[in-house]
């Protein structure tokens, strides 16, 4: 789900904080499957928490769901250096506000845990792994979009998005995506709301579109945040990937 070109578009928007990306198609397995998968990618901990689920899609979802985070900790903290992790050394947790975060068992591996973020929608999971703040989010292109549109897009908004000429649920899609994955980005700072995120103008590079927002209260200094989308029918993503040295030099961390 994250073509090459769009990896190096990310590169290129946040240099310096290194991105790596899993993803899976995430089927309704037989249970001795997903057992298996579980004993081999799930601590004890985790396969605690995994096993309350009373319903088979959420359980795998959710399953799927860390082991791409686990595969883009282990590409990211693997990558040009001799570190051997594996899946049973790193431990996904969920803070007080839900956004998951990295735990590190055992000795030897990095002094910080990386950030990442999780999503997954109808079948596909995937997450990001990052050495500053991430988002990613996935969403299929449905008819929810419509219904719920008022809570996320504007009428400059929709004038920005037509510019795009994609078809209408295309366009509400990547702006849901947008918003999701910078929700997620900053949820440990602050959690904005969807219309406390302001499309501000749209542009292309490296041949995938870029949405450019202005965020609300406290990140007003960070200035216009970039964020890359890719559409693959019928899913849109989004992923956005903000330095720690932004954060710092706009006075937010």
């Amino acid at each position: 789900m994250l073509p090459t070109g769009l990896r190096s578009l990310l590169d290129s928007l946040a240099p310096g904080n290194t991105l790596a990306a899993s993803s899976l198609a995430a089927p309704l397995l037989p249970e001795p499957e997903l057992a298996a998968l579980s004993s081999a990618w799930l601590t004890e901990h985790e396969q605690r928490h995994y096993r309350r689920f009373s319903f088979a899609k959420r359980r795998s979802e959710w399953l799927f769901g860390r082991i791409c985070a686990k595969q883009a900790v282990l590409d990211l903290l693997s990558n040009g250096t001799d570190t051997q992790l594996r899946p049973l050394d790193i431990t996904i947790e969920a803070g007080s506000t839900g956004r998951p975060s990295v735990v590190l068992v055992g000795n030897g591996h990095p002094a910080t845990e990386p950030d990442i973020s999780i999503s997954h929608s109808h079948g596909m999971a995937i997450a990001v792994a990052g050495s500053g703040l991430c988002g990613v989010d996935i969403q299929q292109l449905n008819e929810t979009l419509y219904r719920v549109k008022t809570r996320y897009c504007d009428e400059i908004e929709t004038a920005l998005l037509e510019t795009t000429m994609e078809r209408d649920l295309v366009q509400l899609g990547l702006l849901w995506v947008c918003k999701e994955a910078i929700r997620k980005c900053f949820s440990d700072i602050v959690l904005l709301g969807f219309l406390e995120i302001h499309l501000e103008r749209i542009s292309m590079d490296q041949g995938h579109r870029l949405l450019h927002f202005q965020l609300d209260k406290p990140f007003q200094t960070l200035g216009l945040v970039a964020v890359a989308t890719h559409v693959r029918e019928p899913y849109a993503l989004a992923v956005c990937n903000v330095t720690n040295e932004r954060l710092r030099h706009a006075g937010i961390a």
